[in-house]
């Protein structure tokens, strides 16, 4: 799961337990909260003064940036936080790539085909070497392939339905499926493989991305050391196929408090920072570069509704109009960020649907305005009229969730519900992202495909023990992504999708909170180009440069 993050800023307290009945926040508090952090600019994805800066061909001999959280293993199959993508994809490549807007292209393999709904040809670049000099051969992508589909990977999921993966040439790999699904055409992409030598593979199983042994990969940049904890660095790596990266040396230094990463900025001892949290990052903007892109990322309850109180529906809907969502959009991201009504934000839809497509069918899912009145008249009707209490955790590199959680809180005091808001290491939080581990969790996840069915199919789906957070079982939903697996039509698959969202809303598995944005920042002398939702799931430093005069 690409949760998270790609992690992300100011802290609204120390780990542990923040309670929202100890911290005496009620109604009249939140709404103190929410004016005082009122946006002070209309929305917008572009540079704060809507000017987008060119790029220069000129060398930078090192550059430093601030990650907000540590990493414990830059192996994505181990740990699939965002972040650790964002190191991953630099090191390390797949058969095919997602460019920075979502678009699906060539990667080690120079071309690709699909011959029937079962068979995927890929047909690997000549010119591809790893960081050691050593060339990208078939055996290294079906040892890459096969360490993927092992059980102690964390992407073995997407795996599950190949039938085979062969050799079928000198520089070609034909997969086979056991049934159509068209979702597969992402798979071999960095969110769900990263190609790695045979030899690597098989010297250091068990071992991979750990300080002592790194990564090797065939990406623009090689891992020379790796502190957990501290920092990453990274070498040009000067095999790869690709243009040569302006950026020579790269050090991505792990700093988890947001006062301390802006102190690093003005100092000099950072040129920048990735996954700015909205409101961090505008006190950047007078020092720094900053673009804000939307990431399609998606912040949501997830509640687990084969156990009280959730399995009550109307507990459920108690919880959805309790949530100030516009509030939260507004006071907390400073209007970065848009309500959400589903998990799957609208740009994904891509090619499957229109834009009034999806537009049409989004303005018919449940609304869940902010009302305290309805959401006494639900709990009323439930079995847990009386209230309750229950634990709420969130990532510290996400402090903009643990400030949602306690707006959240104050509101469900006023039904009598006492919600109890903890803090944890990204860590984990992301270990704890398994169905059935608490009532209550939050879903933050980074997608790192332009498809929809990234979403549906992890976490509609009854089928996906493994993501499926609120166990949520629904024959309708279950059938709309059968049918969308099994055609290759866009415009059909594209329906038989929203099929499966449009049924699933009214049951509530999820409260999707808000489609977040991404906030950048670099030096004034440096240009961060092609900004797009999927920016940080590929090379993303080749794209750093100098600023044209």
């Amino acid at each position: 799961m690409h949760a998270e993050p790609n992690g992300q800023y100011g802290r609204i307290g120390r780990r542990g337990v923040l309670r929202a009945a100890g911290a005496g926040i009620g109604v009249l508090a939140v709404s103190a909260i929410l004016s005082a952090c009122a946006p002070q600019r209309p929305e917008g994805a572009e540079a704060p003064d809507g000017t987008a800066a060119r790029g220069s061909d000129t060398p930078i001999d090192t550059l430093t940036l601030a990650l907000p959280s540590s990493l414990s293993t830059l192996d994505v199959s181990r740990e699939s936080g965002i972040l650790n993508y964002v190191v991953a994809c630099l090191a390390q490549e797949s058969l095919l790539s997602v460019g920075p807007t979502g678009k699906l292209g060539p990667g080690l393999a120079e071309s690709w085909k699909q011959p029937d709904a079962r068979t995927y040809v890929y047909t690997l670049r000549r010119d591809a070497k790893f960081s050691d000099g050593t060339p990208v051969t078939t055996d290294d992508v079906l040892a890459s392939v096969e360490a993927a589909r092992d059980t102690g990977s964390g992407l073995a999921y997407a795996w599950a339905d190949v039938a085979s993966v062969k050799a079928t040439g000198a520089r070609e790999i034909t997969v086979r499926l056991k049934h159509p699904d068209a979702a597969f055409a992402w798979t071999p992409t960095p969110g769900t493989l990263l190609i790695s030598s045979k030899a690597f593979l098989a010297r250091n199983k068990g071992k991979v991305g750990t300080p002592g042994t790194l990564l090797l990969g065939s990406g623009p940049y090689r891992v020379t050391s790796f502190a957990a904890d501290d920092h990453v660095a990274l070498e040009r790596n000067d095999h790869w196929w690709g243009e040569r990266p302006s950026v020579r040396s790269l050090k991505l230094s792990f700093i988890p408090d947001a006062g301390t990463r802006l102190v690093a900025m003005k100092s000099g001892s950072v040129d920048g920072a990735l996954n700015l949290p909205s409101d961090e990052a505008r006190g950047w903007e007078r020092e720094a570069r900053v673009t804000y892109t939307g990431d399609r990322s998606v912040v949501a309850l997830a509640f687990d509704t084969a156990r009280a109180p959730f399995d009550d529906v109307h507990v459920r809907k108690a919880f959805a109009h309790a949530a100030d969502r516009a509030g939260m959009t507004k006071g907390i991201l400073h209007g970065r960020a848009e309500v959400a009504s589903t998990l799957v934000s609208p740009d994904m839809w891509g090619d499957l649907l229109t834009a009034d497509a999806v537009d049409a069918a989004y303005d018919k899912l449940p609304a869940w305005d902010f009302d305290l009145d309805l959401a006494r008249a639900e709990l009323a009707k439930s079995a847990h009229k009386d209230g309750f209490t229950l634990d709420l955790t969130y990532p510290s590199s996400g402090p903009q969730l643990g400030k949602a959680a306690l707006v959240l809180a104050a509101s469900l005091k006023e039904l009598g519900i006492t919600l109890n808001v903890k803090e944890t290491t990204l860590e984990q939080w992301i270990a704890g992202l398994v169905p059935g581990k608490k009532p209550l969790q939050f879903l933050w996840y980074y997608p790192v495909t332009g498809d929809p069915a990234e979403l549906t199919n992890a976490y509609l789906d009854s089928g996906a023990t493994p993501t499926n957070l609120p166990h949520y079982d629904n024959a309708a939903v279950d059938g709309a992504l059968a049918a969308a697996r099994k055609t290759v039509d866009p415009a059909a698959r594209g329906a038989h999708l929203m099929t499966a969202v449009t049924a699933s809303a009214a049951d509530l598995p999820y409260l999707p909170l808000w489609w977040a944005q991404t906030a950048t920042a670099v030096t004034k002398d440096l240009v961060f180009e092609e900004p797009g939702p999927f920016a940080l799931v590929g090379p993303w430093a080749t794209r750093v440069k100098k600023a044209a005069a």
